[in-house]
């Protein structure tokens, strides 16, 4: 899970998570990966278009074993969307066998990397290196080169959250000798905005910023909201590591303006609580800040994002301490305690 302000667009098919796609339907114009981060959050969902000329013959009924697939995908994606990742698990890990069986490639790859992004999401990060792999091996084999960067990218993004520094240094330096052959610019943009968060958590804060510059520069040259927002937000949060709090408010205030025009709920929360955390640590009208807190929170408790949820009231109970407010302090420490205890 990531922790609260970090903002990965993605999991590329989240903020990154899941890629779906029909037996017999073209990919999604330009491969446009579903940002954010994470859905919006979970990725692309093609509608079937049967819509023609009344003359036209009806076409073959498909068969049924697809017809199935198609249903049971649908049912995975729901159980994705839902945060259900223990179904998940079972409904992809079913998919990406009868995909197999039917020696439908494509669409075996796109179960793997959603099978593995619902067990990374468990916290099972070894295996959902394993199964991201066996996507992109698959991917490589078939020559679906802009899938094969999204399962790049999120083997970058487990191997950044299980510290495996050296493999994660190796995957960088192959991919950005790639990166001049990569077409498509949102997936460019995803690169560089995995590699400014590495460098921050690095505390490489100058190479950090450039990358998410870089990133938001391929994101509006190309006119992608959801990566414009996601390379936004990492920029406020960098900024506000930085001390430099009047720039950090400023980008967090753009990055609301694009996750609003989205009605993307999970980056709202994450813009909220980016403002409150960065008006607090610049001691800046706390009362506002804790307002924004709480806005945070309870979209977060809406959104059932429990870590999160967690995570934003900590930040409140001390905003509402350094303002003084000791029993309103007690309440949310309260709050929190019924949180992680269950009680």
């Amino acid at each position: 899970m990531m922790g609260p302000g970090l903002e990965r667009g993605s999991g590329p098919f989240r903020g990154g998570c899941c890629q779906t796609r029909f037996p017999g339907e073209a990919a999604p114009p330009h491969g446009r990966p579903g940002l954010v981060l994470f859905r919006r959050r979970f990725g692309w969902v093609i509608p079937v278009l049967l819509a023609g000329c009344s003359s036209a013959p009806p076409p073959p009924a498909q068969p049924p074993v697809v017809v199935r697939a198609q249903h049971d995908t649908q049912t995975a994606l729901s159980l994705s969307n839902a945060g259900n990742w223990t179904a998940a698990v079972g409904a992809w890990q079913l998919l990406a066998e009868r995909y197999a069986a039917l020696n439908d490639r494509p669409n075996e790859a796109v179960a793997w990397h959603n099978l593995g992004q619902s067990v990374r999401e468990l916290g099972d990060l070894d295996r959902a290196g394993i199964l991201f792999e066996r996507a992109a091996a698959i991917n490589q084999e078939i020559g679906r080169t802009n899938e094969w960067w999204r399962n790049q990218i999120a083997l970058l993004q487990v191997e950044a959250q299980s510290g495996q520094t050296n493999a994660l240094e190796q995957r960088f330096e192959r991919l950005t000798s790639l990166l001049p052959t990569l077409s498509t610019p949102e997936l460019r943009g995803l690169v560089l905005n995995e590699r400014g968060l590495w460098r921050q958590q690095q505390g490489d804060w100058v190479p950090a910023g450039d990358c998410f510059r870089q990133a938001l520069d391929v994101f509006t040259r190309d006119k992608f909201p959801a990566g414009q927002a996601a390379a936004t937000a990492n920029l406020a949060r960098l900024h506000t590591a930085q001390s430099d709090y009047s720039t950090a408010l400023t980008e967090w205030k753009k990055a609301l303006a694009l996750y609003e025009a989205l009605a993307d709920a999970p980056g709202i929360a994450r813009a909220l609580a980016g403002q409150g955390r960065t008006l607090l640590a610049a001691r800046q009208d706390l009362s506002r800040s804790a307002e924004l807190l709480r806005r945070a929170a309870l979209n977060y408790r809406f959104l059932k994002n429990t870590p999160n949820q967690i995570a934003t009231l900590r930040t409140l109970a001390e905003c509402l301490q350094v303002q003084q407010k000791d029993d309103d302090a007690a309440r949310v420490q309260l709050e929190i305690r019924q949180l992680t205890t269950g009680r």
